[in-house]
């Protein structure tokens, strides 16, 4: 009995000394995938929040509903580069909302037009920039002309009184509330058209926001030139980015890299010649 116990141990233990090596090179030969990167994976899709308004041409929506611009594009490229559909969460009433849901791990990414700011930095990651606005004035030309004759915009902005138009939970909107007294400020739900027709009727003399928002409002209608000007604020810098989890650093790095292989850096020209609504 004692004989045959022991060639039982022996075999045993014979056995896992192949076993070990087997299992060693099976693990070699798969390697472990950082658990943000295998999350998404087993999930089987890409989930990413998005603005649910339209904000062209990152994000626009055609008249069955269909996403389409630049933001969702690349949306679809960073899904199908990981062999993976994509899910879009809608729901976000504002740019900080879409932060939000990132932050909460609802989302695995962010994407709309996000300025990548101090502030958001706090709760999430942003991917290195994948174009870099500048803010501008949309300046209501008559208005202007009349109160302040002489007067540089930006200059007469801050030494003046009267009312700036902003869109809350966008970058312009803090940049502005640096520039101007709280009580000047106007609060509009949406650049296009609210800000835009509240800068043409003259119920503001100026609205801040970003230069491809204020040049696309002077492309936009005909006599747009006659009532409208556009001034860019050259010393702002306004970098748009991807946000991520705090902790989901390998798909950092990888969204970067996607970045950088596969997503040509975008200029403002390039943008602006981008159409409004996808095709129907």
């Amino acid at each position: 009995m004692l004989r045959r116990r022991a060639l039982f141990v022996y075999a045993a233990s014979l056995a896992a000394g192949v076993a070990a090596p087997a299992a060693a090179a099976q693990e070699r030969a798969s390697p472990r995938r950082a658990p943000d990167m295998q999350r998404i994976l087993d999930r089987g899709r890409l989930v990413v929040a998005v603005a649910g308004f339209a904000a062209p041409p990152f994000v626009t929506i055609g008249a069955d509903g269909a996403l389409g611009g630049h933001d969702i594009a690349l949306a679809h490229g960073m899904a199908g580069a990981l062999g993976l559909p994509v899910a879009f969460d809608r729901d976000a009433t504002n740019f900080d909302d879409i932060v939000g849901k990132v932050a909460q791990g609802t989302a695995d990414l962010g994407l709309s037009r996000l300025s990548a700011t101090l502030a958001r930095a706090v709760l999430v990651r942003f991917s290195r920039p994948y174009v870099v606005l500048r803010h501008a004035l949309l300046v209501n030309r008559p208005r202007f002309a009349r109160l302040l004759p002489d007067g540089e915009p930006l200059a007469a902005l801050k030494a003046g009184d009267a009312p700036l138009a902003i869109v809350p939970g966008t970058a312009a909107a803090e940049y502005a509330r640096r520039l101007v007294a709280p009580a000047r400020l106007r609060e509009y739900r949406r650049w296009d058209p609210d800000v835009v027709d509240a800068v043409r009727g003259g119920e503001v003399i100026a609205a801040c926001g970003d230069e491809v928002e204020a040049k696309r409002a002077l492309a936009a209608r005909p006599d747009a030139p006659l009532q409208l000007r556009a001034v860019m604020l050259p010393d702002t810098r306004d970098p748009i980015a991807a946000a991520l989890p705090w902790d989901s650093l390998q798909l950092l790095a990888w969204v970067d890299l996607y970045l950088d292989s596969a997503a040509a850096p975008l200029t403002v020209e390039q943008l602006l010649d981008q159409p409004d609504k996808p095709a129907e």
